[in-house]
């Protein structure tokens, strides 16, 4: 700095050097090298998304409530080539109204340097959607689309293969574990079958220790408990062995007693939640069999022979079969809302039975005597159903593999 002559002299020769062009878009980004030597690093640049360039696919899709929607986004530069911006999906915004109506909205990098916009409508009806890029609008955009109501399809019956020249006799309730085994009560036989995930017979429990079985759960992917109804007690399996381990309750009406408990299953703290059809309530308890809470068994919207119940965050949801409707309640048992009356028209039951908060979070119901399983919203808004008629559908649950299973007296029908 001291050599005036030498520096004057490189001021003179660095002002007749051309710049570089670049177009006023252009994202600029500093690439450090190692610490050694006197090199810092390296400029470059990189074109970042133009809005009025970039486009979307997939508008002329049909859109159905409480099932996942899919854009494709094709990020492009002002030359209309796909941008190489970084971090780009975090300069995407996606407005979606009405807003209470959508959840799950994502924006995920593909492998082609396009992007996949994945949002659910909860309810049918129309959605306007704005998208930006940059801080900037689509061409597009905002645009509208709309959204009707899901059509749950059978796509095919589970291919019971049992022992040599048995046949299932009364399907009743149905639980799948994490690795894909699939427990389904047979009432008409006193058991409980375990498939794999294609429907091979992988054991048969039951016999001398059931009366009446109706509800299943797993407790972990080795053991299953089971609502033995006809015995009034919940029995807890080892599904390898086909074993006891453990008795839980008795016939009666008190705490610990039970008078024909139809389901069992677990809420997120893994307590063991019951659910009484003739005492209609619902008994919470710990995994040793110690009651937690009794509820719907008082109060204005008490139950009435209640089927299943559900659990879900911090709330129950209930089969509330002699009052034909959907009942909620929260985790202290206090009630909070329900919906649904007698009838056949959508979003009526006749005698509700199984239920299933499904990967989407819309709650499905098995309508038994209408013969569907119809969609809600967790607020009590329908929102679809099967297509097929199902004759008496009881128990449903989802697969590992997002297979929908629903059971009938003779056959597992897969929905979609």
């Amino acid at each position: 700095m001291q050599n005036k002559h030498n520096l004057k002299q490189r001021f003179e020769e660095l002002r007749g050097i051309q710049a570089a062009q670049h177009h006023q878009t252009s994202f600029i980004k500093f690439y450090p090298t190692p610490a050694v030597g006197f090199n810092l690093g390296d400029i470059a640049t990189e074109d970042i998304a133009d809005a009025s360039r970039s486009t979307l696919e997939g508008l002329d899709q049909t859109f159905q409530a409480g099932f996942e929607a899919k854009f494709i986004l094709s990020p492009k530069t002002p030359d209309g080539e796909i941008s190489n911006q970084p971090d780009l999906k975090q300069q995407i915004e996606v407005l979606i109204q009405p807003d209470k109506d959508v959840t799950q909205v994502t924006v995920c990098n593909t492998e082609n340097g396009r992007l996949e916009v994945k949002f659910i409508p909860k309810v049918p009806g129309a959605y306007s959607i704005e998208m930006k890029i940059n801080g900037d609008t689509l061409a597009n955009s905002p645009f509208t689309v709309a959204v009707k109501e899901r059509e749950l399809i059978v796509v095919g019956e589970l291919d019971l293969t049992l022992l040599e020249g048995e046949r299932v006799d009364d399907l009743f309730g149905i639980a799948v574990n994490t690795i894909g085994n699939i427990a389904v009560i047979d009432i008409g036989k006193n058991c409980a079958y375990i498939f794999d995930k294609n429907g091979q017979c992988l054991r048969k429990i039951g016999l001398e220790q059931f009366r009446d079985p109706l509800g299943v759960t797993y407790l972990n992917d080795d053991e299953i408990l089971i609502a033995d109804a006809g015995n009034g007690r919940i029995q807890q399996i080892n599904i390898q062995t086909g074993t006891v381990v453990k008795t839980l309750g008795r016939a009666g009406v008190g705490k610990k007693e039970f008078h024909i408990p139809c389901d069992v299953c677990l809420d997120e703290e893994r307590r063991i939640v019951v659910t009484e059809f003739w005492n209609s309530r619902i008994q919470v308890m710990s995994p040793e069999g110690e009651t937690i809470s009794i509820f719907g068994n008082i109060g204005p919207e008490k139950l009435n022979k209640p089927k299943s119940c559900f659990p879900y965050k911090d709330k129950f949801f209930i089969s509330d079969s002699g009052n034909h409707c959907i009942k909620a309640f929260d985790k202290s048992g206090t009630f909070l809302h329900k919906f649904g009356k007698q009838g056949n028209q959508d979003g009526q039951f006749d005698n509700p039975y199984g239920l299933l908060i499904d990967r989407f979070h819309c709650l499905l119901v098995c309508d038994q005597f209408n013969h569907r399983v119809q969609q809600f919203s967790l607020d009590g808004r329908f929102t679809g159903k099967s297509i097929t008629n199902l004759s008496n559908p009881r128990g449903i649950a989802a697969t590992p593999d997002g297979r929908i299973l629903v059971t009938t007296p003779e056959k597992i029908f897969i929905l979609k």
